[in-house]
């Protein structure tokens, strides 16, 4: 399935003209400071002219500018020290082996070579397995460095009573966990993990792997730096620290060059290394969005050329693997703390996002559909547990009486059943981008400080859509838009929306997530019709070429509805046991704005006859229009009748109080007789319990109808 850009978004992807990077050749040695042999070596700009293809220059920044000395913080020198002279008196020990070289691996080599602190820190050894040679540190430690400390017996002498966690005692080492082999989690191969120096260090072991054609898990040997470089997923993550020479090293040739270029590409063509592990494809996704970074055409080739590539993301990794991937995107953590290294700005500040995190996770997302793995990542419900019937979310489907046609899934027809429009998320999430604004581009319509008009105030414990999570949650509600209206049957049974099929089984995300989004998108057709009902009631007059909002035929009246109209929104669960969306149904009345712009831009489209020129109308007019609609609902809910924070409204007296004065039991009355306050106080915002009190004793619970 192709990519639907729209040509508004189109336009805004400007061809990636000349970068400039820090020359640095593929066999440059970088040291740090704390090595006593530091030589500082003078780097030199240059030009470098890359092609001028749309997918090579999508979204690409300037190009970072890496250090050319690692910098060690006071743990990591700790770190590096104490690993060296255990390495040492292993070797020392041993002389007859072969002598244990230590490397820090990947992430942590990238994030220090662009100025970033980085906590994921990985030792690849060459010659020794990762648990016993974080035995052998634990061991050094109690014998040469805190002597003080008890050993515990469990981990003292021989690896075989090792069970897989010891405690220690130690103010250097943490305890040490083993973590075997696991090759239905993809992990494929023992590893071991402690805290040293306050720091989580992983050390694991130089390989090579080798995959049969029909298994996802490979065959693991010892290898060398480069076939342990070359195994890995893009050049940029299979760079080396080398503790003893205190130098980086690029065994792929291409690592150095690429992140100073800002490029993303495999170390092994792309189709093998995809093939071997397609998860790959997922975090050249996630990489090239946290960075900035161009994409090797050759990768997308790969990926839309290859059916093999497909069958494989769906055969060979699991649905949680994918999820945290896809997750991992959507909170945009390098839009956060790569702002800084890559020419960004600051990206939290105040609870608020920054364009620069905004374009990340919108990237991300276009991506995913770009790459043409947006059906294999969203995946429906099967067909036999997919709900074609009338019953609404939340009923239970029971099994028909004898004789009597079961209302269920019926499969034929849901063999038939037209899959949904995926690309139809995509459009939204470029709604979302453009409504919120993106690096480089403005503050789009509103932007990020514009858009306390389209929300409302942060007060009242309202939220606004602007912090990390809320914009995570707002582009993962605009990934599963295309499964609004359908349903499957959870145990076979339960009708539930489609949507949280996706976010619980597809993604294997919380059930929180699948409750928010879900909320969020079945709340969207009634946000919709109460907007265009205002909109529709109140005079719209034209005033100097713009448009003025007229609320003054406005009533007590429209404020209980719309307090009651928010109530639904923030506190009514769509299901039993969802929970309700609070201050966020504010995300789900932004998401229907999106919603009904996007679907403007696509009739808009379509108007082919007639010429750019021609046209009485421009798309930015239609956008206007739909953003216009929800100013004045927002207007009305927050100006004009102050209920926004109406889903917190809680009677002023409580049951109790109501059963003693009309002299009933607790029960349904009692309910009805609090509903009814509470339209009562939306009515009256001024009353005082006194006055709600005088009201509620003239009612006549004779008269109270209780469906």
């Amino acid at each position: 399935m192709g990519t639907m850009i729209h040509p508004t978004i189109k336009a805004k992807i400007r061809p990636f003209a000349t970068s400039f990077a820090t020359r640095i050749t593929p066999h440059t040695h970088i040291h740090h400071a704390h090595c006593s042999h530091f030589r500082p070596q003078l780097q030199r700009i240059v030009h470098l002219n890359l092609p001028h293809t749309r997918f090579y220059a999508m979204n690409h920044r300037t190009s970072p500018t890496l250090a050319t000395v690692i910098t060690l913080n006071e743990s990591e020198r700790l770190i590096c020290d104490l690993l060296i002279e255990v390495a040492n008196f292993l070797n020392t020990s041993n002389p007859n082996k072969v002598p244990i070289t230590l490397r820090i691996a990947g992430g942590w080599v990238r994030d220090k070579l662009l100025g970033l602190e980085s906590h994921d820190l990985d030792v690849a050894l060459d010659s020794i397995m990762g648990y016993e040679f974080a035995q052998a540190v634990n061991e050094y430690i109690q014998i040469y460095r805190d002597p003080q400390s008890q050993p515990d017996p469990a981990v003292s002498g021989s690896s075989e009573n090792l069970s897989g966690t010891s405690k220690k005692k130690s103010s250097i080492l943490g305890s040490i966990a083993k973590i075997d082999s696991n090759p239905e989690k993809s992990k494929h191969l023992e590893t071991a993990t402690a805290k040293v120096f306050g720091q989580m260090i992983d050390f694991v072991n130089l390989r090579t792997e080798t995959y049969k054609e029909d298994s996802r898990i490979p065959q693991m040997e010892f290898g060398t730096p480069l076939q342990d470089a070359l195994r890995r997923d893009i050049t940029i993550n299979a760079l080396f620290y080398n503790l003893h020479t205190c130098k980086v090293e690029d065994h792929t040739s291409l690592g150095l060059s690429d992140l100073a270029n800002g490029h993303v590409r495999t170390p092994l063509p792309p189709l093998q290394t995809f093939l071997d592990d397609p998860l790959r494809i997922l975090r050249v996704i996630r990489f090239a969005s946290r960075f900035g970074f161009t994409i090797e055409p050759d990768i997308l080739e790969a990926c839309r050329g290859s059916e093999s590539v497909r069958a494989a993301l769906g055969s060979k990794i699991s649905r949680e693997r994918i999820g945290v991937e896809v997750d991992k995107m959507l909170r945009g953590g390098g839009g956060i703390v790569a702002a800084e290294a890559i020419g960004g700005s600051a990206a939290v500040l105040s609870g608020s996002v920054a364009p620069r995190h905004i374009s990340d996770v919108e990237r991300a997302v276009r991506l995913i559909y770009e790459f043409d793995i947006a059906q294999d990542v969203l995946v429906e419900a099967p067909v036999e547990l997919r709900y074609l019937g009338s019953l609404p979310v939340g009923s239970t489907v029971l099994p028909p009486a004898p004789g009597i046609e079961a209302e269920a899934t019926v499969l034929d027809a849901a063999v038939l059943q037209p899959p949904p429009d995926l690309s139809t998320g995509l459009r939204v999430a470029e709604v979302l981008t453009f409504l919120l604004g993106k690096e480089g581009e403005g503050e789009g319509v509103g932007g990020l400080e514009g858009m306390k008009t389209l929300s409302p105030p942060e007060r009242s414990g309202v939220a606004l859509p602007l912090g990390v999570e809320e914009v995570r949650l707002l582009y993962l509600s605009a990934m599963a838009s295309p499964f609004m209206g359908r349903a499957f049957l959870e145990k076979k049974k339960n009708v539930m929306p489609a949507a949280k099929y996706v976010i619980m089984n597809s993604l294997k995300l919380s059930a929180i997530d699948a409750d928010w989004v879900v909320s969020i998108l079945t709340f969207v057709p009634q946000i919709q019709h109460m907007v265009n009902q205002i909109y529709r009631e109140h005079d719209i007059r034209t005033n100097g070429g713009g448009h003025q909002m007229d609320l003054s035929s406005t009533s007590l009246s429209a404020r209980k509805t719309l307090g009651l109209f928010i109530r639904e929104l923030g506190v009514r669960s769509i299901y039993t046991g969802c929970r309700p969306l609070g201050g966020k149904y504010t995300l789900a009345v932004f998401m229907a704005m999106a919603i009904e712009i996007s679907g403007a831009w696509n009739r808009f489209s379509k108007m082919q006859p007639f010429s750019v020129e021609e046209r009485m109308i421009t798309e930015s007019d239609v956008t206007h229009e739909v953003v216009n609609k929800y100013q004045l609902f927002w207007k009305a809910v927050v100006e004009e009748h102050g209920v926004d924070a109406a889903w917190q409204l809680k009677p002023i007296m409580n049951g109790g109080e109501v059963a003693k004065l009309h002299g009933i039991r607790a029960g349904p009355v009692v309910g009805r007789l609090l509903q009814m306050m509470v339209e009562y106080q939306l009515e009256h915002p001024e009353a005082s319990k006194s006055d709600v009190t005088e009201w509620m004793s003239g009612i006549d619970v004779g008269q109270i109808s209780v469906q």
